[in-house]
């Protein structure tokens, strides 16, 4: 269980929800797995479901193929400007995203992923 980190744990997320014919199935399914693998693991009590439910919704929104729209108008969005460079969003702003990994000792090493 020590090398089921946090982007392992996001990668088992993603997996359910592509898997899945629904959003409950799939939290359904990790719940089931990530119980099991703490118990597996002597360490029952590891389980946490509200952060569990937490990241599948964040994942979720992530697979919306729509969710640029809630920060851009469809016209900005399919400018050239847009294509070519960077532009800030025109309906509301996106949070400030890390720059990188955050530095906790449960998920180190960190390994790139490819893109």
């Amino acid at each position: 269980m020590s090398d089921f980190n946090h982007a392992a744990h996001l990668r088992l997320a993603l997996e359910c929800l592509t898997a899945a014919d629904s959003f409950d199935t799939a939290t359904a399914e990790i719940a089931r797995i990530l119980r099991g693998k703490a118990e597996a693991a002597g360490h029952p009590e590891k389980y946490h479901h509200t952060l569990t439910l937490f990241w599948m919704r964040m994942l979720a929104r992530l697979l919306d193929k729509n969710l640029p729209l809630a920060y851009y108008s469809p016209q900005r969005l399919s400018s050239d400007a847009a294509r070519t460079g960077w532009l800030d969003p025109d309906l509301q702003a996106i949070d400030d995203a890390p720059t990188g990994p955050a530095d906790s000792s449960s998920d180190t090493p960190h390994r790139a992923l490819p893109c």
